[in-house]
């Protein structure tokens, strides 16, 4: 038998609630690292299981209560972290947009002015 990684991202507090699922489910799989990066769990299945049985073992109620992110690559894990870190929050795209209004209004005076 082969075993597929699958990773999982979500909302505080969700590695107890998804394993407690996956046992109760009957699913076969394996639990990862007794010491997991913060807010990512990681578990193996078998190659044979769909992503999609996965997900119905843990229950739609769960992942949407813990927007659970699954991924089969940690690649795919890290390039979701970078696109967090790069992107602003609503304060700082007002901001962003208010500079570019100055910004252009002063364009507009310099050009005007010559």
């Amino acid at each position: 038998m082969s075993w597929s990684t699958v990773y999982i991202k979500g909302r505080l507090g969700f590695e107890r609630e998804t394993l407690h699922q996956l046992e109760k489910s009957g699913f076969s799989f394996l639990p990862g690292s007794d010491e997991p990066v913060k807010g990512l769990a990681l578990y193996w299945i078998n190659d044979l299981s769909q992503l999609r049985a996965f997900k119905v073992a843990i229950g739609g109620k769960t992942i949407f209560k813990y927007r659970l992110r699954f991924f089969t690559d940690f690649e795919e894990v890290d390039r979701d972290n970078k696109r967090k870190q790069e992107a602003f929050t609503p304060r700082e795209d007002a901001l962003v947009k208010k500079m570019n209004d100055w910004q252009a209004g002063y364009n507009r005076e310099l050009k005007n002015s010559a």
